[in-house]
């Protein structure tokens, strides 16, 4: 994971302060939120999560989540645990999240978490 990450951010993709704070994500829901990511699943949803603080950053918008995926994340029983777990991913970073990327973060943490509960 940190390997990719840097990967990344040597290659200009992402900027050093998200690199980092990526790391301290995967740390933080590995031993905070007991999340495995260091699954090729967990793997993609950081590198997404990394590209779309970018894009926030330079003001690139992509389309939304789909509206009935989003509505089933938001109306399960896990969403009263996903919604600390998703501010506490975004805290470290000095970046505004467009509110369609949030969408597809909130897929991946949603997926992640049901794995993990598997």
């Amino acid at each position: 994971m940190e390997e990719r990450l840097n990967l990344l951010c040597e290659a200009g993709v992402i900027d050093r302060d998200i690199c980092d704070g990526m790391l301290g994500v995967v740390e933080q829901l590995e031993n905070v939120w007991a999340i495995p990511v260091r699954n090729e699943q967990g793997e993609m949803a950081m590198t997404h999560m990394a590209n779309a603080l970018m894009r926030s950053r330079r003001g690139e918008e992509i389309g939304p989540l789909d509206e009935a995926l989003l509505e089933e994340i938001v109306s399960s029983q896990a969403w009263a645990e996903l919604l600390p777990i998703h501010r506490a991913m975004l805290a470290p970073f000095d970046v505004t999240l467009h509110p369609n990327e949030e969408g597809y973060l909130l897929a991946n943490l949603f997926s992640l978490w049901m794995a993990s509960k598997g």
